[in-house]
């Protein structure tokens, strides 16, 4: 099947609909606000939609993809192409697989890049193992080097929407932990709540999340802008945040979107004066694990890391990679080394060694 993508206007109402329904629906950080918004802050990069239609004009893909200056090692320069940007997490893209599958999907989507976008590197994600073998196994005939680069960690709810339910579920030995972190935060008179919109809180939060972002050894990405936490606090239902308070005092938070059923958690931030003494982490977690059950979710995405932490919860843990390859093939091969070091270098600490898929040819 041929396929032609064209670049799309994301305010084009026939487009929301398919990308909200094929998308952003799997994905909440795909939502398109979200993107936009990114869009905004990150002055760096710039966003793009696109959709492609067979020769009969039925639209048979759609994909974001964002394009941004990056220096490798600090000298080398490239224009890089990022499907879905460096923020957003989840696949940012569909194709109608009942009429092509992804090999041909890519081959249109190199293709148009080839024509239309200038770029030096094409990086695609997320990728799962066990969910993507026949998109992974594609790839690496097209010349993209593969490497398992974070995990993600996600968590079932039960459908009634009960604490105690969701505790039930828990061998007794992490059951009886998340009943201690609940009766010491009650101990400790700390005061939860949620928040709807949540720009007044910015001057209390931001600093708390740099101190996260900073200590971060995995998965760890460029701190988000200040301005962004306070654009996406002015939106109403895009975002909600999570207070953790000691009197007046805001101690951690953690930032979450929600659609439907599911409850994404995106960031945290920390007050590590007493973090420790509080269980902070696990404060935030379980109240947000409240939030969800009592707002009538059945999953929360727990995001990217400390997964053997999280799987106190009961949370499931999938490994993500991402594919990165040069326009040009054999330049791809020469700097693979290069491209491998500066992917472990972003999202995991130095020491960590990596499973790889290599390059068939």
């Amino acid at each position: 099947m041929s396929l032609t993508f064209r670049q799309v206007d994301p305010s084009d109402e026939d487009f929301r609909a398919r990308w909200n329904a094929r998308v952003a629906e799997h994905e909440l950080s795909l939502d398109i606000e979200f993107l936009r918004l990114l869009a905004g802050v990150e002055s760096e990069a710039a966003y793009y939609f696109v959709q492609a239609s067979d020769a009969a004009g039925h639209v048979r893909a759609l994909a974001c993809y964002s394009i941004a200056q990056m220096r490798v090692l600090r000298f080398v320069p490239f224009r890089v192409l990022v499907m879905g940007g460096t923020v957003a997490a989840g696949k940012a893209f569909w194709f109608d697989v009942d009429a092509l599958d992804f090999a041909s999907f890519l081959a249109a989507f190199e293709a148009f890049v080839k024509a239309e976008v200038r770029c030096d590197i094409l990086v695609l994600k997320e990728f799962s193992p066990d969910r993507d073998e026949e998109s992974m196994r594609s790839m690496a005939k097209a010349g993209f080097i593969a490497q398992m680069c974070y995990d993600r960690s996600s968590l079932a709810l039960p459908a009634d929407g009960k604490m105690q339910s969701f505790l039930e579920l828990l061998p007794s030995k992490k059951r009886r932990y998340l009943r201690q972190v609940l009766a010491q935060g009650q101990v400790a008179n700390l005061e939860v709540e949620v928040h709807r919109r949540f720009d007044h809180l910015i001057d209390a939060v931001y600093s708390l999340y740099l101190e996260v972002n900073g200590r971060a050894s995995e998965a760890r990405t460029p701190a988000l802008p200040r301005r962004f936490f306070a654009a996406l606090g002015q939106l109403d239902r895009a975002a909600q945040m999570l207070t953790i308070s000691q009197g007046k005092r805001t101690i951690g938070f953690g930032l979450l979107m929600q659609r439907g059923e599911k409850l994404k958690c995106m960031v945290i931030g920390l007050d590590y004066e007493v973090s420790r003494e509080l269980q902070l982490w696990y404060q935030i977690v379980i109240r947000s694990i409240e939030h969800a059950l009592n707002s009538g979710c059945t999953s929360v995405d727990l995001g990217s890391t400390n997964h053997s932490m999280k799987r106190k919860f009961g949370a499931e843990r999938e490994d993500i990679w991402v594919a990165v390859r040069h326009r040009n093939r054999l330049i791809t091969r020469l700097i693979t080394p290069l491209i491998r070091h500066f992917l472990s270098t972003i999202y995991r600490p130095r020491a960590s060694a990596l499973p790889v898929v290599d390059d068939p040819a």
